[in-house]
């Protein structure tokens, strides 16, 4: 075995010294991600910045030979514990450097370094009229890489799916070092097994990402966002689900209860309907000529449904208001507790009035504060149990917990868009049954015989 001296000496060789962090208090930022968790109590050896999917080859074949484990990461993110260390003897590989981004409006498609942050890739697209729509709250500083690693979602997913459906093609750095390529730039490609779909949501696990071929849309002529407001949390939620049987399909459709209105008003000021038991923000887009048709459609619905306010925003800059207020949430959930603990299970969509009467049931029961947002019509919400001692955020992992099996009895899952992480392992198997787990672990087996690629993640210490 390599000593650390040793590792720093060869890995510097492959990159150069000024592309390695070695000192306690750097690798100490990388033993946490952004979801609140405890830090890894596992101090890596160091971190590393890779230009080119060669020097990353030459990184991973050096710790598959010599059985150090690899934690692939960029921004640090994620929120289900996704990247961190699970031992000392580990290396965190950072793609923050393999950043760019090339648009090919021919083929409709962006070809993207795994460092590239989301919102760049977004503007890049745009400014040839077309579209990368995936949009996790973080899409300001999340980059690609991660986004491709848990399959993110975000507002948009209603209407136009999570990652992977915009994920056609890979470039990957095997555990042994060997460098593929799956699927590509063609529309159709049915040539073998899916690599690209397998890679995709297998946060970092099977193989490290190095290149990403991305499908992009033309982007739509014209928007509109709405505001709508019930008076029961309950009427809200099954208006989610009267609305996508409607006819009509939003590009977003957001859920909010009373006390992350509060809140969420009391931090950004934007007019918000205080006294709704809950409200939908909704925006529907497409051609200017069907979205007043569209909007009328889902008053109808919700006027069926107890809606005791209905806003069209009547600019872009009242739009994107209520946009701002939407993705605030997190940081004005701040000042309701000392801490809380969150989640991104899913339902199907009939079942998510029963998923949020759960929730505060869950919460009266262990005697804790609850809440909850989300992107209701993909029936994923954010649920939050907050507490204000040590003693209290015990609880409140237990009623979380509780809640976890709860959406697993309902059909759903326990992650829709944020990854299983260290943080929902001992779900899973819960959730998708031993034969299944079985069979992702023989993947993992197969395409990681020594278990360097982020051990720990998603199987805990199942792999």
């Amino acid at each position: 075995m390599l000593s650390k001296d040793e590792v720093r000496a060869a890995v510097a060789s492959i990159v150069g010294e000024k592309n390695l962090l070695t000192g306690h208090e750097d690798l100490t930022c990388y033993t946490y991600n952004a979801g609140g968790a405890a830090p890894s109590p596992h101090i890596p050896i160091l971190a590393v910045f890779p230009s080119t999917a060669e020097e990353v080859s030459s990184i991973v074949k050096l710790c598959n030979s010599n059985g150090i484990s690899i934690v692939p990461r960029s921004q640090g993110s994620g929120l289900s514990v996704n990247a961190i260390p699970e031992s000392d003897n580990s290396i965190i590989l950072s793609m923050q450097r393999i950043n760019s981004i090339v648009i090919d409006p021919e083929t409709l498609t962006a070809v993207v370094g795994p460092g590239a942050i989301t919102a760049d890739i977004k503007k890049a697209a745009a400014k040839h009229r077309l579209m990368y729509p995936p949009d996790p709250a973080s899409f300001t500083f999340s980059s690609i890489g991660g986004n491709v690693a848990t399959d993110a979602g975000g507002l948009q997913c209603v209407k136009y799916g999570t990652t992977k459906s915009y994920v056609s093609g890979l470039q990957v750095v095997l555990a042994s070092g060997e460098v593929i390529r799956a699927g590509g730039k063609c529309i159709k490609d049915v040539t073998g097994y899916n690599l690209t779909q397998l890679f995709t949501g297998s946060e970092g696990t099977l193989g490290v990402i190095t290149e990403i071929i991305l499908k992009l849309i033309p982007l739509p002529q014209a928007k509109r966002a709405i505001r709508v407001a019930f008076g029961e949390i309950e009427n809200a939620a099954k208006a989610v689900s009267a609305i996508m049987t409607s006819g009509v399909v939003p590009s977003i459709m957001e859920f909010q209860e009373q006390t992350l209105i509060r809140a969420v008003e009391d931090y950004t000021h934007a007019g918000l309907p205080v006294n709704a038991g809950a409200m939908l923000l909704i925006e529907v887009d497409g051609d200017v000529s069907t979205l007043k048709p569209q909007a009328e459609s889902i008053r109808r619905v919700c006027e069926q449904l107890g809606m005791i306010d209905f806003h069209v925003a009547e600019t872009s800059e009242e739009a994107e208001q209520l946009w701002v207020a939407r993705r605030s949430g997190l940081p004005a959930l701040a000042r309701v507790a000392k801490g809380r603990l969150g989640g991104d299970p899913a339902v199907p969509i009939n079942k998510l009035a029963q998923a949020v009467h759960t929730l505060f049931e869950v919460g009266k029961k262990h005697g804790i504060k609850v809440s909850c947002q989300g992107h209701a019509g993909d029936g994923n919400i954010h649920p939050h149990f907050f507490f204000n001692s040590d003693e209290e955020k015990k609880t409140a992992a237990k009623a979380r917990s509780e809640f976890h099996y709860e959406i697993i009895k309902m059909g759903g899952t326990v992650s829709a868009e944020h990854g299983v992480g260290r943080e929902k392992s001992p779900y899973i198997t819960t959730q998708l049954g031993e034969a299944q787990v079985a069979a992702m672990l023989a993947i993992k087996k197969a395409l990681d015989p020594n278990n360097i690629l982020n051990p720990g993640c998603i199987f805990g210490g199942q792999a």
